[in-house]
């Protein structure tokens, strides 16, 4: 309110006040007008008691009104369930409630002019600095979470929020709210997600184990069969050395069927670090894709659908063809064992210039994904294979990933599998 405004609504009060006390005196004195300078003296003093008395009424009235008002923010300030403390500009305690005294167990007499910082844990006094200094010369509220010690040696956790003083002898109100329980809570479920972790390692790691063994196993078996067959043979008056020769070839098949499990798995375990190029995507697909020709014994039709110049990308030419590879191989095994008739693989290619992603889909003509499969067909292990140990599609998807793409698949079931990737544009 404005010095002027104010002036106007004092005279108001001190007009009705002359009003109030002129109507009592009437009470007490006959109507009479005097010319006489006494009696308007004595009628002046009279209003002027009722007018006094009046306002020590009225002061009474605002002073019990302080008083309360007073009472009601002392009880908040004491009782307040966090605590209260104002610091000076040195760090002295200048005020603190009974919360605030309660946290650092210490009597609120022995703590008024004493410094802070003798009660913040040794590791965060630093932090303590730089949040009191933060307080002291902006004007917004300061926030920060410090380990304080008791005066037992116990330490408890307090959030801290503090904030500068325009005026006065302190420096900064500061706000501390015990969060000791909350603390423990985040370090116990901590624990709990590293005790999930190492548990899910355990696991992953008894999986791996089981997926090696079963996939050793049985070239090993063979190898043994045709080690013994061979040796057998040999034993006899007359070997027969083209029989010797296919005993032979058998082991060194199954001894190259198992290296190769053992080298999917640890190419899963560990990717390592790749080097990134820009490449032509179109270009890169057509090698690979005559590749796959070569390696198979299926004959398949390939049909190629792109778009017409070349398509930039930066990836690792080496983790392309290894996923392009093993989709093309997953894909003709697929329509190998459905028994196709006219097994054909379509490839398309295109560009999205506002997204910055190419994206390559490769389908076949097999028998499909089955529903029930999609969820757990990048997962690791699982195969819906007579042999494998399930790792392809889940080094793929890794591979993928790890050069800034996504690799997924359409649920297709009895229509052949469509599957889909997507890799960087080169700017």
């Amino acid at each position: 309110m404005i010095p002027l405004e104010r002036k106007l609504l004092d005279r108001v009060d001190q007009v009705s006040m002359r009003h109030i006390a002129e109507k009592q005196i009437a009470h007490f004195l006959p109507v009479e007008t005097s010319s006489h300078t006494a009696d308007e003296l004595l009628h002046e003093l009279r209003v002027h008691q009722i007018e006094l008395e009046m306002q020590n009424d009225e002061l009474r009235r605002t002073q019990l009104a302080l008083e309360e008002s007073r009472d009601r923010f002392v009880d908040l300030f004491e009782f307040a369930p966090i605590g209260y403390l104002t610091l000076d500009s040195n760090g002295l305690i200048n005020e603190i409630n009974l919360s605030g005294a309660a946290m650092l167990g210490v009597e609120r007499g022995k703590l008024i002019h004493r410094p802070f910082v003798l009660f913040v844990a040794g590791e965060d006094r630093s932090a303590w600095y730089q949040h009191f200094m933060r307080a002291k010369q902006q004007s917004v509220k300061q926030h920060c979470e410090l380990a304080l010690k008791r005066n037992d040696g116990s330490v408890c956790y307090a959030q801290m929020d503090s904030r500068r003083f325009e005026s006065g002898i302190s420096a900064v109100c500061v706000a501390l709210s015990d969060i000791t329980e909350r603390k423990r809570l985040e370090t116990e479920i901590q624990e709990r997600r590293n005790e999930m972790v190492e548990l899910h390692t355990l696991h992953v790691a008894a999986q791996t184990v089981s997926a090696i063994a079963h996939e050793l196993n049985q070239p090993l078996l063979s190898i043994a069969t045709y080690s013994e067959a061979a040796r057998m043979l040999m034993e006899v008056d007359n070997p027969d050395l083209n029989k010797i020769r296919k005993a032979i070839t058998g082991c060194e098949r199954q001894a190259q069927r198992a290296g190769q499990s053992i080298r999917d798995m640890l190419e899963f375990l560990s990717i390592q670090e790749f080097t990134s190029e820009p490449f032509d995507l179109i270009q890169e697909i057509v090698g690979v894709l005559e590749l796959a020709k070569l390696e198979h014994e299926l004959q398949f039709d390939s049909v190629f659908c792109t778009e017409e110049g070349s398509i930039q990308v930066v990836a690792s030419r080496s983790h392309l063809q290894k996923v392009l590879l093993n989709l093309l191989h997953n894909g003709v095994e697929a329509m190998q064992e459905a028994g196709v008739l006219c097994p054909v693989i379509t490839l398309s290619v295109s560009a999205n210039r506002e997204e910055g992603v190419a994206r390559v889909s490769i389908q076949d003509n097999g028998s499909g994904i089955k529903p029930e499969d999609l969820l757990r067909l990048f997962a690791p292990f699982f195969t819906t294979k007579g042999k494998g140990i399930g790792m392809g599609l889940a080094i793929s998807r890794s591979l993928i990933e790890e050069n800034g793409g996504r690799l997924w698949a359409d649920p297709q079931a009895g229509s052949g599998a469509t599957f889909h990737l997507t890799l960087p544009l080169a700017s």
